[in-house]
C-alpha cells in the first residue's frame, strides 16, 4: 500500500517507526506489476513480523522523539507488537530559547504536536495459510509565531488499516489484500498586513478504499509468472477553505501481469504489462491507460552486475504544484475534467562492483514526464472557488537526467558509505509560465552528497545538498471567505526561479555505547547536531510587518542524545 507523505520537514520526523521496518530498498526502475499509479522512484518498506525474537519491551529518547514498543510471540501462530512515538520539540525549544538565541530565526514561539502509533499481528492459521493485520496513525504538525503576533502552522496526518490473507499451496503463492488509506494536509496562518489582520486556512485529504489480489506461479524450468487485481476508490478533497470542502470521487481498475525468467547464474529478464482504467465521477471522464516495463540484470563475473530498465508508468494523483503559502504541503487532486494521467518514460542503468569488503554501485537515468499540473491562479484557493481549479491549472511537461553512485566499506571495527548525486530536472510547456519555456523545477537540487564514518562507536556524517529553487514573488490580493474580505499578500507563480536558497551543509558527529545492567541491554548516543553551526534555510518567508522576505532555518548546533532501553 501506498504512504503518503512519508517523510517530513527535513526528514526529521518519518511516519512508520524504525523498530517496526524490516528492510528498505530503493526502486529506481524495473517496477513491478503491483507498484501501479505512480511515475516515480520510491522507498519499498517492508514491516517485520513481531515478536520473532520472543518477547520484547523496549523504550526510547532522542531529541526528538521519545518512543515505546512492546512485541510478543504468544505461540506457533501467534505474533504481535505495538508501538508509539510522541515528540518532545516544544518543550525542548521552550528550555533552551533564550540560551540559543538563534534558534528558528528569532520566532516568538514553536510548538510541535508529532506523534504516531503502529500495530500488526501475524497470525499463522495453518502452515500453509497466514493473516496479517496492520494499523498506523500518525500526527505531524508545526505551529509558528514571531514576536509580532502572526502565527502559522503546518501538518500532516496518515491513517491506515489493512487486513491481508497469504497462502502457499505448492508452487503456487495466492495473496489478498484490503485496506483504508487516509492523507490529510494542512497550512493555516494569521499575519497583520499593513492594519488587516489576514486568516487563512487550507487543508486537503485523500481518502483510499483498496481492495487487491495477486497469484505467483513457478511453473516449470526457470520461469515465474505473476498477475494480480487491483480496485480502489478514492475520495479528494483538494482544499478545505474555512469550512468550504469540494469533494470528488474517483474509481481506479487495473490489472497486470509480470514475468521473471532467469536463464542462467549471470543473465534474469523481467517484463510487465499492465492496464489501468480510471473513472473520474461526475467529470463524465473515463481513460484506459496501458503501462510496461523491461529490466535486463547481467552478472559476467562474481564481482560485477550490470543492470538496465526502461519503464512506462502512469500516475492518476497530482501534486498541486505553484502553491501560494511558501510550505510544500503536497496538495494532492485527481485527473479529471480538464488534467488528462500524469505519464513517464523512464531509462536507468547501472552496476555494482563488490570486491571483499567493498561495494561500489553507479548508475544513470534520463526520464521524460507529461502531464504535470501547475496551479495558474494562486490567489483562487484563498477565496472558496477551489471546486473550478481544474479550470485554472495549467499542464506541461517536464524532464529529468542525472548520475549517482555509492561506496561502502564494511569492515569489523570500521564502516564508512560515500553516496552522491548529480541531477537537472526541468519543467516547460506550460503556456501561463515563460510561454512555455523551459525552467527549473523548484526542487531542483544538482548536488547531493552524503559521507557516513563509524568506527568503535563513534560516528560522523556528513551532508551537502545545492540550493533549490524558490517560485515566489509577494502580491496582494483581495480575499472573499464566508462573506468576509481581506487584503492579503500571498505566493505566487509570477515569479518563477526568481531566488535560488543558500546550499545546505551539516555535520554531525557521536559516540554510541551499549552496556547490560539490572538485567537489561542498554544503549547510548551522546553527539552534537550541527557541529558547524551552518545557518541552513530551507524555505522563504515574507514578514507582513518588516515587509520583507526572511530564510528560514530549524536547526542550528544542537546537543544530540538518545538512549534505549530493552528488555
Amino acid at each position: 500500500m501506498p504512504v503518503y507523505g512519508y517523510s517530513h520537514l527535513l526528514g526529521l520526523t518519518t511516519v512508520i517507526p524504525q523498530d517496526a521496518i524490516e528492510d528498505v530498498e530503493l526502486s529506481k526502475g524495473g517496477f513491478e506489476g503491483r507498484q501501479g499509479n505512480f511515475t516515480s522512484s520510491h522507498l519499498r518498506i517492508n514491516t517485520k513480523i513481531p515478536g520473532s525474537d520472543g518477547k520484547e519491551t523496549y523504550a526510547s529518547l532522542n531529541n526528538f522523539l521519545v518512543s515505546a514498543g512492546w512485541e510478543n510471540k504468544v505461540n506457533d501462530k501467534l505474533s504481535y507488537g505495538v508501538s508509539a512515538r510522541i515528540s518532545p520539540l516544544t518543550f525542548e525549544y521552550r528550555a533552551f530559547r533564550n540560551k540559543l538565541p538563534g534558534l528558528l530565526s528569532g520566532f516568538d514561539d514553536f510548538r510541535a504536536r508529532v506523534g504516531d502509533i503502529y500495530g500488526r499481528m501475524a497470525w499463522k492459521v495453518n502452515p500453509r495459510s497466514q493473516v496479517d493485520a496492520f494499523i498506523l496513525g500518525s500526527l505531524d504538525r508545526y505551529r509558528f509565531t514571531d514576536p509580532g503576533g502572526a502565527d502559522e502552522s503546518m501538518g500532516w496526518g496518515n491513517g491506515i488499516v489493512s487486513v491481508a490473507y497469504s497462502r502457499q499451496a505448492g508452487h503456487i503463492h495466492t495473496s489478498i489484500c484490503a485496506y483504508v488509506n487516509r492523507y490529510s494536509s494542512s497550512e493555516i496562518w494569521s499575519k497583520k498586513y499593513r492594519s488587516y489582520w489576514q486568516h487563512i486556512s487550507l487543508r486537503s485529504q485523500l481518502t483510499e478504499f483498496s481492495l487487491s489480489a495477486e497469484q505467483i506461479r513457478h511453473l516449470a524450468g526457470p520461469l515465474v509468472l505473476s498477475y494480480g487485481l487491483n480496485l480502489k476508490e478514492a475520495i479528494f478533497n483538494p482544499g478545505q477553505v474555512a469550512g468550504i470542502s469540494h469533494k470528488s470521487y474517483a474509481f481506479l481498475s487495473t490489472l497486470w501481469v509480470q514475468g521473471n525468467m532467469k536463464f542462467s547464474d549471470k543473465l534474469s529478464l523481467m517484463t510487465t504489462l499492465r492496464g489501468n482504467v480510471y473513472t473520474r465521477f461526475r467529470a463524465g471522464k473515463t481513460v484506459f491507460v496501458p503501462d510496461a516495463g523491461l529490466s535486463v540484470k547481467w552478472s559476467p563475473g562474481k564481482h560485477i552486475s550490470i543492470e538496465a530498465t526502461l519503464d512506462r508508468t502512469s500516475q492518476y494523483y497530482h501534486t498541486l504544484e505553484g502553491m501560494p503559502t511558501g510550505w510544500s504541503i503536497d496538495l494532492l487532486v485527481p485527473s479529471g475534467k480538464a488534467i488528462r494521467p500524469e505519464t513517464a518514460f523512464q531509462a536507468y542503468s547501472g552496476m555494482d562492483l563488490l570486491f571483499g569488503k567493498h561495494n561500489l554501485t553507479v548508475g544513470a537515468f534520463h526520464k521524460r514526464m507529461n502531464g504535470l499540473v501547475i496551479n495558474k491562479y494562486a490567489e483562487s484557493l484563498f477565496n472558496g472557488s477551489l471546486a473550478e481549479w481544474e479550470d485554472q491549472a495549467d499542464t506541461g511537461k517536464g524532464f529529468s537526467y542525472g548520475a549517482e553512485s555509492l561506496y561502502e566499506y564494511l569492515g569489523k571495527d570500521f564502516q564508512a558509505r560515500v553516496s552522491y548525486t548529480w541531477s537537472k530536472t526541468w519543467r516547460e510547456g506550460f503556456a501561463s509560465i515563460l510561454d512555455g519555456a523551459p525552467f527549473h523545477a523548484r526542487f531542483d537540487r544538482t548536488h547531493v552528497l552524503y559521507a557516513a564514518a563509524f568506527w568503535k562507536g563513534f560516528n560522523a556524517a556528513f551532508t551537502y545538498q545545492s540550493g533549490h529553487w524558490e517560485n515566489g514573488m509577494a502580491q496582494q490580493a483581495v480575499m472573499h471567505v464566508l462573506g468576509e474580505e481581506w487584503i492579503a499578500k500571498y505566493f505566487t507563480e509570477g515569479g518563477i526561479n526568481d531566488y535560488h536558497m543558500p546550499d545546505i551543509i551539516r555535520l554531525d558527529i557521536g559516540y554510541r555505547f551499549s552496556f547490560n545492567a539490572w538485567g537489561l541491554d542498554h544503549e547510548v548516543n551522546l553527539g552534537v547536531c550541527n557541529v558547524t553551526n551552518h545557518f541552513n534555510p530551507f524555505i522563504l518567508y515574507f514578514n507582513g510587518t518588516t515587509e520583507e522576505w526572511q530564510e528560514i532555518a530549524l536547526l542550528p548546533i544542537l546537543p544530540n542524545f538518545s538512549y534505549r532501553i530493552c528488555f
